[in-house]
């Protein structure tokens, strides 16, 4: 593959996974032009059309921006995370892009999915952050729209180092280390997957490299009880845990995974890094966090 076609436009870079990838895609031999909310507003149609007017060689593109749900879950937006892959469509011509990976959601499939989940089971979103992701990957899919494979990359948790407190897994930690008090849910018997950040960066690149056409969910397929998960946090960093018990909320459902077709995507052979080891990153992180900021390991920032 010629160097020219190893460029990757990134946008959202200036978000955890966005930041994270771009480092990662660098350090292994690719060239990622890194576009923030500041670089190319996404919701900003002429700002994404200048982008792509000024591409001369042909690039693959990896789409991180949009709203969070953890920010705000509202119907403008979901206005807005539709606009911006519509804005994207629009403004890209036939031949310049070679492949694009989306980051959506594991939100799609709702609060019931039936387990395991698979790339087949029903997309029923029941809030607005689900409904823009499975909208976009409509817009991205769809027969003729674009000229070029989507692999639209369904995400549970994604957690690691330079998250800045903005995964769960990451605010559990902190928590922990803090000594604060962690809210559980119900009995915490529900189950979830989360993803290194580092094992993402790897699906990425790899299916940049080995492009896919379709929705692949991204999972270790091993879940966990949010309970088991607390009190693993809990060990591996030596700290006591301090739960509150709560009723049961509204996303306080199971997802367990079925990862064949991922693994099948990215040839057969996908190892994710198990949550023991990944917390042992995580938690190392933040203590060296904490020493980098002179707080001491007990103040890890929240």
């Amino acid at each position: 593959m010629s160097q020219e076609h190893r460029d990757v436009l990134v946008f959202g870079a200036g978000g955890f996974i966005g930041s994270t990838a771009v480092r990662h895609l660098r350090e292994n031999g690719w060239n990622p032009v890194a576009y923030t909310r500041q670089d190319c507003d996404l919701t900003d149609a002429d700002a994404v059309k200048r982008v792509f007017a000024q591409r001369t060689a042909p690039c693959r593109v990896l789409l991180c921006g949009c709203v969070s749900r953890h920010f705000e879950d509202s119907f403008a937006t979901l206005v807005k995370n539709i606009a911006m892959v519509e804005n994207f469509v629009r403004a890209v011509a036939p031949g310049q892009v070679l492949s694009c990976v989306y980051l959506s959601s594991t939100d799609i499939y709702g609060n019931r999915p039936a387990l395991p989940i698979t790339e087949d089971t029903a997309a029923l979103p029941e809030f607005y952050y689900g409904a823009s992701k499975l909208a976009n990957e409509t817009l991205l899919l769809r027969a003729g729209l674009v000229d070029f494979p989507v692999a639209c990359l369904r995400l549970p948790g994604i957690y690691g180092p330079t998250d800045q407190g903005h995964s769960m897994l990451g605010m559990f930690a902190r928590r922990v280390l803090r000594g604060q008090e962690l809210t559980i849910f119900g009995d915490g018997s529900t189950l979830r997957d989360f993803v290194l950040v580092t094992d993402l960066c790897r699906v990425i690149e790899a299916l940049l490299d080995r492009p896919h056409h379709g929705v692949l969910n991204v999972a270790t397929g091993s879940s966990m009880t949010l309970l088991d998960i607390m009190q693993l946090l809990a060990k591996t960093s030596g700290r006591e845990l301090n739960l509150r018990h709560a009723p049961p909320g509204p996303r306080s459902h199971d997802l367990v995974f079925h990862t064949g077709a991922l693994v099948a995507a990215l040839g057969g052979h996908f190892s994710m890094t198990p949550l023991d080891e990944g917390a042992k990153i995580l938690i190392a992180s933040l203590l060296a966090e904490a020493e980098k900021n002179g707080n001491g390991a007990a103040s890890a920032q929240a």
